[in-house]
């Protein structure tokens, strides 16, 4: 590990989640999601923050009147118009974790009566959520806004931003507003495309955070974060279904390859003095895919991902959540999916969430960079720090994570009841699973003594049998189940740290 990295800030919540609207009533109808959510506050000292947006955020609609919680129209899973009233705050509000953040995403479709729906919207979610309400958004996506028919062909980012000042004009000029504190800011942009693609919309300039930036969209008094979106894969439509893998998912040049086109993002957010975050995010787009998206090699991408976000500047990721996406971490009730009956349950990638949460756990302010040694296809590694300097000294070396990405398909833990059977991996590798042996030279002294965790699998392919140093979760309930059995090992002569890695695997080292 060389002495001086580069090193960005690593938050203790850096691994957030996104709910789609239409799903909280699901989401909070089991004890599941707050027990699981209560896990991760034990280890990092702070709940996940949840953003309540998406999709249908754009298709909400505040009806004072309405007495029962959120009525849906037709249905919910291809939702016009979505109905809700102060009860639905109530509802999602007081479930989650004392000291949980929430942010809340406003309907910017409909621009009727000059936005007054929006600032309703605003008004009543903080009357319910008060101070655990830290930023709106004002709508979801907008550089789809042409393509879906709720703006005209002209639709470009200085017409956002004028839109954008109108409507939190009217939310900051409120008397509520006002009157707090510790008043909501907002997370702008909310941009789905990504800057290295080709644009899969219509619109006539890129919504990006460099033409954002540049037009002067940068009030600090009101923006606490930028956001743009971020599905590497897709199931959207054909073409990009036929070209779903796995292989690609758990990758890391896949990952540099999707994450780095934010690198000049970054470099204007932060001339901004504005953090840019994954707002966003998946496996894949259109609710995931089984077998690809609730693999282990699905939460080894996840552990890869927010770490590699996080050393290149974008210091929180959002992962999203639909009680019947193939790509949510966990399912809070059963339901019938492509003919068959699943389960409530605990998917992989929430394992990716509990091993991360140890890496962020820490009671000084952690920086993280990425180990230029260690960043090939099917291995990723990063160093972290603790203390708040911008350049490390070499003693402040607080922990290593490394994520072996090899594909190596088992034969054991392929099915998980939450999850399609038809989508049960078939194919395996074959001879022995490829041991990796790492050794690394640190500044820490000969003679420390370190402590390893794993999260490890049957296999890429597993669904379950997936622990974290023996630790797994009831999938029905949450509760855990045993202790984390860490191993020792010790700092050798010029700071040599040995140890082995099994393909498909992650490790935490930290000093004990």
């Amino acid at each position: 590990v060389p002495n001086h990295l580069p090193t960005r800030q690593l938050l203790q919540d850096a691994y957030a989640y996104s709910l789609e609207p239409v799903w909280t009533q699901d989401y909070i109808s089991s004890n599941l999601t707050r027990n699981l959510m209560n896990v991760i506050a034990d280890i990092t000292g702070k709940p996940p923050t949840f953003r309540v947006g998406g999709n249908t955020g754009d298709q909400t609609y505040y009806h004072p009147e309405l007495n029962v919680s959120a009525v849906a129209l037709p249905n919910t899973t291809v939702t016009n118009t979505f109905n809700i009233s102060n009860a639905w705050f109530e509802q999602w509000g007081s479930y989650f974790p004392q000291g949980t953040d929430f942010l809340y995403t406003l309907n910017l479709k409909d621009n009727s009566s000059a936005w007054a729906n929006a600032v309703q919207e605003a008004a009543a979610a903080y009357s319910v959520l008060g101070d655990k309400l830290k930023l709106f958004e004002l709508g979801n996506e907008i550089d789809h806004f042409i393509n879906k028919g709720w703006r005209p062909s002209t639709w470009d980012v200085a017409m956002y931003i004028e839109q954008w000042r109108n409507i939190s004009d009217q939310i900051v000029h409120s008397s509520w507003y006002e009157a707090t504190d510790q008043p909501p800011k907002f997370q702008a942009a909310v941009f789905a495309d990504p800057p290295w693609v080709p644009d899969q919309q219509d619109e006539i300039d890129d919504f990006d955070i460099i033409n954002l930036t540049r037009a002067g969209l940068t009030e600090h008094d009101k923006i606490g974060s930028y956001a743009v979106h971020l599905y590497p894969q897709s199931t959207c439509d054909t073409t990009r279904w036929y070209r779903l893998s796995l292989d690609l998912l758990s990758n890391h040049s896949v990952l540099w390859h999707n994450v780095s086109q934010y690198v000049p993002q970054v470099a204007a957010a932060d001339k901004a003095g504005i953090p840019l975050v994954f707002g966003e995010t998946n496996s894949a787009s259109c609710s995931g895919r089984s077998g690809i998206s609730d693999t282990f090699g699905a939460a080894l991408w996840n552990v890869d991902y927010v770490l590699l976000a996080a050393s290149i500047g974008m210091p929180k990721v959002y992962f999203h959540l639909g009680a019947n996406a193939e790509y949510s971490s966990f399912v809070p009730l059963p339901y019938q999916h492509k003919n068959e009956s699943l389960s409530a349950g605990i998917r992989s990638l929430f394992y990716g969430h509990y091993f991360t949460a140890h890496v962020l756990a820490s009671n000084t302010q952690q920086r993280i960079a990425q180990i230029p040694s260690a960043n090939i296809s099917d291995f990723s590694g990063y160093a972290i720090y603790s203390s708040g300097h911008h350049h490390r000294h070499s003693e402040d070396l607080n922990k290593l994570v490394f994520i072996d990405l090899q594909v190596w398909n088992g034969t054991q833990g392929l099915s998980n009841p939450s999850t399609l059977s038809t989508t049960d991996s078939t194919f395996h590798s074959a001879g022995q699973r490829p041991v990796r042996e790492v050794s690394i030279s640190t500044s820490w002294k000969q003679g420390t003594c370190l402590a390893i965790t794993r999260l490890q699998a049957p296999g890429t392919n597993a669904k379950s049998e997936i622990n974290v140093s023996g630790v797994s979760f009831e999938s029905q309930t949450g509760k855990q189940v045993g202790e984390i059995q860490k191993e020792q090992v010790v700092v050798g002569k010029n700071g040599q740290v040995c140890f082995v890695m099994q393909a498909a695997e992650a490790v935490l080292i930290e000093r004990k």
